[in-house]
């Protein structure tokens, strides 16, 4: 937890509140489906750089159109409140 809260506190927030990162890895969808979908994203992660880290030495695993994305978990009541209790 406390390499949790660390991380929290020293990632750039990207001009979002309550951020965190995913790994996306797009696949053409004509027809959604959940499971299909679930399978094209990696994380959550708590900073850009681990994100980049973990993309970086699995690229292998992924194509070649997979990026770093940032999230807001403004909505997330439960996780806003935790990064401003946080500070972050």
């Amino acid at each position: 937890m406390e390499n949790i809260i660390e991380t929290l506190k020293k990632s750039n927030n990207e001009g979002t509140e309550s951020p965190y990162w995913l790994i996306l890895d797009p696949a053409q969808n004509m027809a959604c489906d959940v499971y299909q979908l679930a399978a094209q994203i990696t994380g959550v992660f708590f900073c850009r750089k681990d994100a980049e880290d973990h993309l970086s030495s699995r690229r292998h695993a992924f194509s070649d159109r997979a990026i770093v994305f940032c999230h807001s978990g403004y909505w997330s009541a439960k996780y806003k409140l935790l990064c401003r209790k946080l500070k972050v």
